[in-house]
């Protein structure tokens, strides 16, 4: 029915129509009695001859009329006259938030003055226990003064189960209540819930906010659809495009929250509506205009933050309580005082530990993947969602590490020991790509689907089709420069430029970061540093330096280049200096930032054969190759010192006292007792990458250099006869050889032991005829026995895997750790010429890794370095706009 201009609808006099309104036709007027205009929606007849109908309609509608709400649109007067029922309100110049998405997104700033007062309307309904049930775009009124009015609270109830497809935006589909089983809700705007005729809360209410929200800020609909059906399912099953590909300029606070509302399980979204109109209050007070190109949020009034924001951090992480995995929220100033940083800790997986340098932001930074151990010391890969409470174990695959995201977060790569493999973020089997050698150093995934990384330690980087298929290098090694590896490949935003770090044996402690393209040979120096290093958008390279400072350095994107001085960024964060040029942190733009930091976590124990802990030795440090003495009274091993490189030092076992061997800037690695134990041999970067390096072990005296090489040299053992050394020679062309080096005559080193793959771990047998070392000829690495000083024929003491041989003082027994991480013992008899050993016998499953220990002379103890369990286990931090203080957000260091 149209009425005309001047009929009467009781006190009410039609001035003209203003169009249809979801629930009938809505016409200015004037309210005779008090002379001013209103808006009169006249109900449609169907729901006018319905009395029960009619009956609960005014009763929702005066519900909603007592609220009282600045953004919740005034009833003036329900009423009927001559079998029509209509609604006065009041009258709202201005634009419907439908009218006003016409034109497309919204400027993130007007977006987040709109939301802000549309939660609050909900929130005060919400609290008298009224839901909307009808939320969208066309019941929401923008003045002409940015207030915002809802419209229509309560008339969701009415809607008609029958609906014209392709009107979902102008009628709420069926309604006839909140009974289950009854499908209520406008389909583009409708909850999940609603979808499936469930019963409904305020939470239905939070969806179709979020809805609205990622059509403001993205310019269309998050769940649009050819028809009524397939928008329904969409809802009910599928996720929209991320933000942060639909519409990469929304603040990551601003898209947490849209995202939360989003969530399929109302569990999921806000517990109060309050709590989500709190929050898009904040950012709407927070934001500046001169923030928004970063896409960061700027505060503009920064003493209203300390409170609000520091509990905002929790909600805008994905409400992630204390007990699940928050170790603290901190808000700290940055040079712009104005700008919030929100620094949050998360812990790892209940009982376990982080695996450092094993961190990942997905690209949309919604997740984060990352290696770790559980309470079982078993180590797998883990995935974070910062809208869950609780990590999920990936896989377990053994040796699974170093993980990158495909760049549309669908899928994660990750390497085993001898294979690279990709596997879907959201679980199943892995599925390999290509083969590996000991574990790989890093990869990176562009979007034409190649996967960029290094297959091994003494590599260039090579491509391959995330499909699968034959890999090909794309960078070479340069002999000029000593490159053994080049690794921890990084691409650039453009999908074809990437960094990498180059390895050399020239005994630079640092590493040099290098620009490459997968379109030219040709490769750059970009910066060195000493670890690897990735570009967050809009202009950042992100590394850490020599102090474990992880820091930003402006980068252009069009020249390719670094300028300026880097800015720090954070404190102690992981990098290994050791050698491998791995680090711990992740990024996605200047919003976002993860990193592990770097810790001092392990201790050195003595197991019995059965594996149980029967005293500790020392302290809590960074510990490596532990080292006994000849007659067991002392060790040598290698510490890594905070503001240093690694440093040799010696434990008195009976006396409890430990010295510095060496105390300098340089590398001092894998110590190895003279004979008699008046003497120690080591790796020294001194003179070069690592070069065999000898001093008394007492500490007294100074170095001296026994055998310098371009390539890095790791002693293994000496001799029990004293005449001679054997140690590894890590050749960029032939891997890691076995090599001896006489300690008279002209002391000209040979070669041991030599093949196509990586031989080391060497030691001597007490009576000096036997040479146990492990290979991985074979293809997989095994414990071996050669004669010394040769020829002879070699024999397989392992099968299945193994390294790291130890022999028991009297030659009986031979020691290694299998594939599986036991310690094994087998038993050993010589019989003139030949050796034999006897089957292997698991003992315990080891705690440590390769090098990380050693046996008593009687064999019936095992010096360990283990993780210390005690210690709280060390969280991940991460820094909410982190690039906030570098400078004005957005812009570059």
């Amino acid at each position: 029915m149209t009425f005309a201009s001047g009929t009467r609808l009781g006190p009410f006099e039609i001035l003209g129509p203003i169009g249809a309104g979801g629930m009938g036709e809505v016409y200015r007027a004037r309210d005779t009695r008090l002379a001013r205009e209103v808006a009169i929606k006249v109900l449609p007849a169907v729901v006018s001859s319905d009395p029960e109908r009619l009956k609960r309609f005014e009763k929702e509608a005066r519900s909603a009329s007592s609220l009282n709400h600045p953004n919740i649109v005034t009833i003036h007067d329900i009423g009927e006259s001559g079998g029509t029922s209509y609604i006065a309100m009041e009258m709202v110049d201005g634009s419907t938030l439908r009218e006003m998405l016409a034109e497309g997104a919204l400027p993130t700033k007007k977006l987040l003055a709109i939301a802000a007062q549309v939660a609050d309307g909900l929130a005060k309904a919400h609290g008298a226990g009224i839901v909307h049930r009808d939320l969208k775009p066309e019941n929401v009124m923008v003045t002409k003064d940015g207030f915002v009015k809802i419209l229509d609270f309560g008339l969701a109830k009415l809607t008609q189960p029958d609906v014209p497809e392709g009107q979902q935006t102008h009628a709420p589909t069926a309604s006839a209540g909140t009974e289950p089983g009854v499908v209520m809700g406008t389909v583009a705007y409708m909850s999940p819930e609603q979808a499936l005729g469930k019963a409904l809360d305020f939470r239905s209410d939070q969806f179709s906010l979020g809805s609205m929200l990622y059509e403001m800020a993205a310019g269309k609909r998050a769940f649009a659809r050819a028809s009524a059906p397939e928008g329904m399912a969409a809802i009910i099953r599928e996720e929209p495009e991320p933000l942060s590909a639909a519409a990469p300029s929304t603040p990551v606070p601003l898209r947490w929250a849209i995202e939360r509302c989003l969530a399929k399980d109302p569990e999921e979204r806000y517990a109060s509506t309050r709590d989500l109109a709190r929050d898009l209050a904040r950012l709407r007070d927070g934001i500046s205009e001169g923030a928004l190109s970063g896409g960061s949020l700027a505060t503009a009034a920064p003493s209203r933050f300390p409170s609000r924001l520091l509990r905002a951090a929790l909600v805008l992480l994905g409400g992630i309580a204390i007990g699940a995995g928050v170790v603290a929220v901190a808000l700290w100033r940055s040079r712009m005082p104005s700008t919030p940083i929100l620094r949050t800790s998360l812990l790892p997986p209940k009982g376990g530990k982080f695996r450092l340098g094993e961190v990942a932001l997905s690209p949309d930074g919604r997740q984060v993947a990352f290696g770790a151990s559980d309470a079982t010391d078993n180590t797998a890969l883990w995935i974070r969602s910062l809208a869950q409470p609780e990590a999920r174990q990936l896989s377990n695959m053994s040796g699974a590490q170093n993980p990158f995201w495909s760049p549309d977060g669908r899928l994660l790569g990750f390497f085993s020991w001898e294979k690279l493999h990709t596997i879907e973020a959201s679980g199943g089997a892995p599925r390999t790509v290509c083969d590996v050698q000991a574990g790989g150093r890093g990869g990176t995934w562009n979007r034409d689907g190649v996967i960029l990384f290094a297959p091994g330690p003494f590599t260039p980087t090579f491509k391959v089709s995330a499909a699968g298929g034959e890999p090909t290098p794309v960078t070479r090694l340069d002999p000029g420069r000593k490159e053994f590896s080049h690794r921890w490949p990084s691409f650039l935003p453009d999908g074809r430029h990437f960094l990498f770090v180059s390895m050399t044996t020239t005994g630079d402690r640092d590493v040099a970061v290098f620009l490459g393209s997968l379109d030219s040979p040709e490769v750059r120096l970009l910066v060195r540093a000493y670890s690897s290093a990735v570009i967050a958008e809009p202009g950042y390279l992100l590394f850490v330096n020599g102090s474990r400072t992880l820091v930003a350095q402006s980068f252009d994107a069009g020249s390719l280049r670094v300028s300026g001085a880097p800015v720090p960024v954070a404190e102690g964060v992981f990098c290994d200096r050791g050698g491998t040029g791995k680090s711990g942190f992740s990024a996605t733009g200047p919003d976002l930032l993860a990193y592990l930091p770097h810790e001092a976590s392990t201790k050195m124990v003595w197991l019995d054969r059965s594996g149980r802990e029967v005293a500790s030795v020392g302290s809590i440090g960074e510990h490596g190759f532990p080292r006994l003495s000849p007659d067991g009274k002392k060790l040598a091993f290698q510490t890594e010192e905070a503001k240093t490189a690694n440093d040799i030092w010696v434990h008195d076992l009976s006396r409890g006292i430990q010295t510095r061997l060496m105390s300098d800037e340089y590398n001092e690695e894998v110590p190895v007792w003279s004979p008699d134990g008046r003497q120690i041999v080591f790796s020294s970067s001194r003179t070069g990458q690592g070069d065999l390096t000898v001093k008394d072990s007492n500490g007294a005296g100074s170095e001296r250099l026994l055998l310098h090489s371009d390539n890095q040299l790791m002693p293994n053992d000496w001799s029990p006869d004293g005449r001679f050394l054997i140690y590894e020679d890590v050749d960029p062309k032939t891997r890691s050889d076995l090599w001896v080096l006489p300690l008279f005559g002209d002391r000209k080193p040979y070669r041991f032991v030599h093949t196509p793959s990586m031989e080391g771990f060497a030691r001597f047998s007490p009576d000096g005829r036997w040479v146990a070392f492990m290979s991985r000829e074979s293809g997989s690495f095994e414990v071996y026995v050669l004669p010394f000083p040769g020829p002879g024929d070699r024999w397989q003491v392992s099968t299945g895997g193994a390294a790291n041989p130890i022999w028991r003082r009297d030659g009986k027994e031979l020691f290694y750790l299998s594939g599986e991480g036991d310690v094994v013992a087998v038993d050993v008899k010589v019989s003139g010429s030949k050796i034999e050993t006897g089957p292997p016998k698991p003992l315990f499953r080891s705690p440590s890794s390769w090098g990380d220990y050693d046996v008593s002379p009687d064999g019936q103890r095992f010096l360990m370095i283990v993780s210390d369990k005690e210690a709280r286990p060390a969280p991940m931090t991460l820094i909410q706009n982190w690039a906030a203080g570098l400078g004005v957000a957005g812009s570059r260091p």
